[in-house]
């Protein structure tokens, strides 16, 4: 049976990938987990982060927070285990999802889109993305790897000057990188306290798109207001990727509004070319302004 591993590099964004043979299920796992505890550099030194992506025969990758020498292995075997059940269609179907009917293309593309519309309709506009050492610091900061469409995204746009804003966003406001940060870590910090004080302790290994209750450090903000987020879970598991709203009462309990970055852009560019309503509203553009009504 065929297993494959990887690790990435924050400085390169960058993959080392590891592949090869066993002779059953078991002696697959253990080979991976061996490999990926010393997969700790890549080939030209590039020092690796933690989280890691298995995946045994062919089915999907387990994407986990911490594959070196400090995870326990009867942890990651049984998160690999749960995969490959799912994968089989076998004992504890995966969680129940959201019907969603626009497809995920890419976010490049779907961007593309965007500023096309916003150049047409508000010529004082102003797009910037940020640079690759701008997210790479981000992303350290907190502390793993995020998912390729949420690095791609910022690559395109890194928030809007706020002399010339643009409500992107019917309810949120876009972060730009620095927000993005500083509002994880104030939600962590407020959650935390909250925890403490219901005596609680969140399922801190629970797959993407699972309830917890509370405020994870995967989950990664790219808009808000108010005490309400869009975050990008990075959680390990089929749904890593999706946009949940996180509310300051409630949680993530109405759990994910759309299966990916590339989706919830899809739909909002359907939105501003057509009219059409986007996460409940329906945008105008009055006095070079974007408006949603």
């Amino acid at each position: 049976m065929k297993w494959f591993v990887s690790a990435r590099s924050a400085e390169t964004i960058s993959s080392t990938i590891r592949t090869g043979d066993a002779p059953d299920w078991d002696a697959a796992v253990t080979l991976a987990i061996q490999t990926g505890r010393k997969l700790t550099h890549a080939d030209d030194g590039t020092p690796l982060g933690p989280a890691r992506i298995y995946r045994i025969g062919d089915g999907d990758g387990v994407s986990t927070d911490d594959g070196s020498d400090t995870a326990r292995e009867d942890d990651l075997r049984r998160r690999i285990k749960q995969q490959t059940e799912y994968d089989a269609g076998v004992a504890n179907p995966a969680p129940p999802q959201t019907t969603f009917l626009t497809p995920s293309t890419s976010v490049a593309e779907q961007w593309a889109r965007i500023t096309r519309w916003l150049g047409d309709n508000l010529p004082s506009v102003s797009i910037t993305g940020a640079t690759e050492e701008q997210i790479n610091e981000a992303m350290r900061a907190t502390g793993g790897i995020w998912p390729e469409e949420l690095t791609s995204f910022f690559g395109l746009v890194n928030g809007f000057p706020r002399d010339n804003w643009v409500s992107i966003f019917p309810a949120h406001e876009l972060f730009d990188l620095a927000r993005t940060v500083s509002e994880r870590q104030l939600e962590l910090d407020i959650w935390s306290e909250i925890d403490a004080e219901m005596g609680a302790e969140p399922r801190t290994d629970s797959p993407a798109g699972e309830y917890v209750g509370t405020y994870l450090p995967h989950f990664i903000p790219f808009a808000g207001a108010d005490g309400y987020l869009l975050f990008v879970d990075a959680r390990w598991g089929p749904r890593n990727g999706c946009v949940t709203e996180f509310e300051k009462v409630d949680a993530d309990s109405a759990g994910p509004k759309w299966p990916s970055l590339t989706a919830m852009l899809t739909e909002l560019a359907d939105s501003l070319e057509t009219g059409t309503a986007f996460d409940g509203r329906t945008p105008t553009v009055v006095d070079d302004q974007l408006h949603w009504q």
